[in-house]
């Protein structure tokens, strides 16, 4: 894939179109300790976070190429955009080869439904009638206020929510409502504007 047919992709038209908008937007990212809902909004109008997404979920399914080079591009203008879009961009490409039923509730009323990731193993999922009772901490989740699903880290637990030994690990996804952000728990010296705030479950 070359250069020149890379950057003939709309999302990267878009993305420069935008160029201008989002660089004026990175200081009240970093002022909100979020990426500012304009921004959000420009990602998503742009369609970088689908760029990864199958087809048939209203997605590019492009090269990676492209994705890096979109992701590279918001960055010139706005460096929490750009960091956002490259964590939070990944997740389409997880989530395709999730069960069609899992992509079916993220991605069948809002395409652009964009899903958070603090893969950190600090849960403990304990085994309940019909599934898991996941409880635990995370850190680390960038663009998290703007993401209404997450994949989470966790340990396979006994009845007492007991980590097995040996370790097991899992991912599980959840949905806005079945987990809380912590509060001002965002408070660094760099991009700010990403708003990688813990969570709770």
């Amino acid at each position: 894939m070359t250069a020149e047919v890379v950057n003939k992709h709309e999302v990267l038209e878009r993305i420069h179109a935008a160029s201008e908008r989002l660089a004026g937007l990175a200081e009240e990212s970093e002022r909100q300790g979020r990426l500012a809902d304009e921004s959000a909004k420009i990602l998503k109008d742009t369609g970088v976070m689908r760029l990864l997404q199958p087809r048939e979920h209203g997605g590019y399914a492009a090269h990676p190429r492209v994705f890096a080079e979109a992701v590279m591009a918001l960055a010139a203008s706005c460096g929490a955009s750009g960091w956002v879009a490259g964590v939070v961009g990944m997740h389409p490409w997880e989530l395709a080869m999730a069960d069609a039923r899992l992509r079916e509730e993220v991605w069948g009323d809002d395409q652009d439904t964009w899903v958070g990731s603090p893969y950190a193993m600090t849960g403990v999922a304990r085994p309940v009638d019909g599934g898991y009772l996941l409880r635990g901490r995370w850190q680390f989740s960038s663009g998290t206020d703007h993401c209404r699903w997450v994949f989470l880290g966790a340990m396979r637990g006994d009845a007492d929510s007991r980590p097995l030994s040996p370790p097991q690990g899992m991912h599980v996804v959840l949905p806005r409502q079945d987990y809380t952000i912590v509060e001002d728990s965002w408070n660094v010296v760099g991009l700010k504007g990403t708003g990688s705030g813990r969570g709770r479950g």
